[in-house]
């Protein structure tokens, strides 16, 4: 590990202005410059260095839709620091918003109340099990993704990491990352089991997404929305 290069994304990570913008880029979409200021607090002229400071530090990404530039994270590595910084991080404030405790978005894949409970269904149904820095995916596993029209030969051809531990900033525990997490929150969108809540990355169920839910992994909506909030030393 470069100490020097730990040093400089520390200190990229490390203001509270751009924390805000890159937290607010962990919903996985683009964003325009005004709209990270807003989330800043910042002046345009800040919010300019800010952005410019995180796309020369390798952060972030650029891209143009006529005359407007569009910021998003520069991959789903930058989205598990955050996410992971946000778990470490005491809080001795208020507690968590409830929607963005239970379901959310991390990048692109699901994180939350709900991402731990599937995670842990998973295991139980033997699904998935677990290896050093990542889960596995078992033959009963695979027929399970292809019951939800999920090839997963094609993920693993993809050229980023299968099935990541990504450690959930308000559960403290590893949820699914990777190209697998990415393609099960793709797939309950599609299905409309899962739908975004506006100006936010937080997820919540639809009617047919609790019945689904119940009726192939054996989680209740209702008795994860009852579970008390982590404690944080």
């Amino acid at each position: 590990m470069d100490a020097n290069s730990v040093v400089r994304i520390a200190g990229l990570i490390g203001e509270a202005g751009r924390i805000r913008m890159l937290t607010t880029m962990l919903d996985g979409n683009s964003h325009s410059a005004s709209e990270l200021a807003i989330a800043a607090s910042a002046s345009p002229q800040t919010a300019s260095s800010h952005l410019s400071k995180l796309l020369n530090g390798g952060l972030i990404a650029c891209a143009h839709s006529g005359r407007q530039r569009l910021f998003r994270l520069k991959n789903a590595d930058v989205a598990a620091a955050i996410e992971a910084l946000g778990a470490l991080a005491s809080d001795s404030g208020p507690s968590v918003m409830p929607d963005i405790r239970f379901a959310r978005s991390c990048y692109d894949h699901l994180a939350g109340v709900l991402s731990i409970a599937l995670r842990n269904q998973l295991l139980k149904l033997g699904a998935l099990r677990y290896q050093e820095k990542a889960f596995a995916v078992t033959r009963s596993g695979q027929q399970l993704l292809v019951s939800l029209d999920i090839d997963p030969d094609s993920l693993y051809a993809l050229r980023r990491l299968f099935a990541n531990k990504c450690l959930d900033w308000t559960e403290r525990h590893h949820h699914i990352g990777g190209a697998l997490g990415a393609a099960l929150l793709s797939r309950f969108l599609e299905r409309k089991w899962l739908v975004r809540i506006r100006n936010t990355r937080a997820v919540r169920f639809t009617h047919e997404g609790e019945r689904e839910f119940e009726r192939r992994f054996d989680i209740h909506a209702a008795e994860l929305r009852a579970l008390p909030a982590v404690r944080r030393e």
